[in-house]
């Protein structure tokens, strides 16, 4: 992949297109609708003429007709300026066609896992959205509506909307189809329709770069790390020693041992955040805003950890650190917010809000960003968070700046976002300058947990607003609770993840014993999820969890750079590989080459016989 050096984008000439994986998931459920109902389904992509080949493996999957928004003038377009586009591209075709009863979308594109089309497309075309969709149940032409489950981080939702609508797919919503020799033929041949913005009447300042809020400043490629101590295995039983001996000088364990130092962990507070960039910058700026996310009157993790990062911003621009909280019944979350280091407290309390739903919650929220106008909003890149700031980038109009892993102000009080690209491959850093606020992602671990303040005490500007239940499209008829084990990877000290070098599935004993002495828990790469050799929860990196451990080990595991930004924030990180050129020595701080089958056995002894050991492993 090449980048353009002036504008920081990528140069797609030349280079070969695939489909992006979870659009085949949104194919496959459009042609189950055709194949169930009858319809007519058409496929639209935007880019250069080299994407109709990816058109063309759409219609040899069985899809009807294919629209290909081809110009120069769509390049370089940020996710608010393709919806803009791609709804443009609808209105044309509705001319001619009819109007549209479904619109499907993969849950996100793996080059940037923002997962803000679908939510944004659908705001503009007014149709209700169901994001994350991992099962369409009912589907009842004659009364309108569907009923889907819907994927959350906590659980899974029972949703009903009305046709028309919009779906975001999931890759366990089904399997894609393989083409047919007779599809393959048609599709060669079939005719794919050019849509120019001329054809399509977009306004020109809304499309491509110059319709775009958000730009990437620039592209850096990540410095490599300091290579740890990486042993050359000479016996298991030794190799063992080696490692347990390094874990306990550094206090890898937790706790004090024989011969062991323990590591002094300071926590900080928000008031106490670090930055490079703590004096003032000058000027006029607005609040620095973190978005409470909840259910059940608990406070997401991350929303927390967005506080502290959002009071080291506040001081930069010396204004106030604002909490914005959309519910039911919220006034224990205000407390929460002022404990974690908010100074003022935008409340928008109804019955109707008790559950979140993109559509209420976005007009909620686009309501304060319009009469208050912050200069900065964080929110989590939850399920939930990544639904309400696809729709609420839309309804305000600003940029939208995704999966960020770290936040700063230039010296002119311009904000930057910085974010891993094509698998952490490079780090391109972004900014929003024209369009207020500036709406940033980021997710769960990425920033630090600041130390809560129980005397704190701060402002509430609490706002009322009139909601009709019976004009709120979305309905959640039901909400499953799931005990997940992303939810116990996001919060464990220790983790032990298993790679593909294990062999095959039985031998992911060898890592629920270490896991099971360390008192640890199951980790995995994409590679064996995959695979089907253990559920996807526990899947690390960047399409999966995102951790941060005291300790972390990666047993088989070759290093994809894709797994390696789910868990490169660890503390401390061991590898255990055959292969001395595994990516994954680059990142640890202690590694054995050698023979996982041999050595993890040997190390599970090693701590048994030091005491160490929290459950005796079989």
């Amino acid at each position: 992949m090449r980048i353009d050096p002036k504008t920081n984008n990528l140069i797609r000439e030349g280079v070969p297109a695939v489909v992006n994986p979870t659009d085949l998931n949104a194919i496959e459920e459009a042609l189950r609708f055709k194949d169930t109902f009858g319809a007519t389904v058409r496929v639209m992509t935007m880019g250069p003429p080299q994407a109709e080949q990816s058109l063309r493996e759409a219609l040899a999957m069985g899809c009807d007709e294919a629209f290909l928004l081809t110009d120069r003038a769509f390049g370089g377009a940020d996710t608010l300026a393709t919806s803009y586009a791609l709804w443009k591209g609808i209105q044309k075709i509705e001319e001619t066609s009819g109007k549209t009863d479904f619109v499907f979308f993969g849950k996100v594109a793996i080059d940037g896992e923002t997962g803000q089309v679908g939510p944004g497309l659908a705001v503009r075309l007014g149709f209700p959205v169901i994001t994350y969709t991992s099962s369409t149940d009912v589907v009842d032409l004659e009364n309108k509506f569907v009923e889907a489950e819907r994927r959350v981080d906590d659980g899974v939702e029972r949703v009903r909307v009305p046709i028309p609508c919009a779906l975001t797919v999931t890759e366990a919503a089904n399997e894609p189809r393989q083409p047919t020799i007779d599809g393959l033929i048609r599709a060669r041949k079939a005719k794919i329709t050019a849509l120019s913005k001329d054809v399509v009447n977009a306004d020109p300042k809304r499309i491509g770069l110059i319709g775009s809020p958000t730009y990437v400043k620039k592209v850096v490629v990540p410095p490599p790390k300091k290579k740890g101590e990486i042993r050359q295995s000479t016996n298991p039983r030794e190799d063992s020693k080696w490692l347990v001996d390094r874990l306990v000088a550094i206090g890898a364990f937790g706790k004090k041992v024989s011969g062991g130092v323990i590591s002094q962990v300071t926590v900080q507070t928000a008031e106490q955040a670090p930055g490079v960039l703590q004096q003032r910058i000058p000027g006029e700026h607005g609040d620095v805003w973190v978005y409470v996310e909840h259910r059940f009157g608990q406070a997401a993790r991350v929303s927390w950890e967005l506080m502290g990062e959002g009071k080291r911003l506040s001081k930069i621009y010396g204004t106030k650190l604002c909490g914005v909280i959309i519910g039911g019944d919220v006034q224990g979350l205000v407390k929460e917010s002022y404990r974690y280091g908010a100074d003022l407290v935008y409340v928008v309390e109804n019955p109707v809000l008790k559950d979140y739903r993109s559509e209420s919650y976005g007009k909620a929220f686009a309501y304060l960003s319009n009469k208050y106008h912050p200069e900065v909003i964080l929110m989590g890149g939850t399920y939930n968070g990544r639904d309400l700031a696809g729709v609420l980038a839309t309804l305000i109009e600003t940029g939208l700046i995704a999966d960020c892993t770290s936040l700063d102000v230039d010296e002119k009080g311009g904000f930057n976002g910085t974010r891993p690209d094509f698998g952490g491959k490079e780090l391109s850093t972004i900014v929003c300058p024209k369009n207020k606020p500036t709406m940033v992602s980021v997710r769960t671990r990425v920033m630090k947990m600041p130390a809560p303040v129980d005397d704190r005490l701060g402002e509430i500007v609490p706002e009322t607003m009139e909601f009709d239940e019976t004009q709120i499209k979305e309905k959640i008829i039901q909400f499953t609770p799931l005990e997940r084990a992303g939810e116990k990877l996001e919060g464990a000290d220790i983790i032990v993840s298993g790679g593909r070098g294990l062999g095959n599935p039985k031998n992911f004993k060898l890592i629920e014993d270490l896991a099971n002495a360390l008192g640890g828990e199951v980790g995995a790469t994409r590679a064996v999820v995959y695979l089907g050799w253990i559920p996807k929860d526990h899947q690390i990196g960047q399409t999966g969890v995102t951790v941060r451990a005291r300790l972390y080990f990666a047993i088989g595991v070759s290093g994809a750079i894709q797994h390696i930004v789910g868990m490169e924030n660890s503390d401390t990180i061991v590898a255990i590989n055959k292969d001395p050129d595994a990516s994954i020595f680059g990142v640890a701080n202690f590694g054995i080459v050698g023979d996982l089958f041999q050595i993890v056995p040997a190390l599970i002894e090693e701590l048994k016989a030091r005491g160490l050991a929290r459950v005796v492993a079989t």
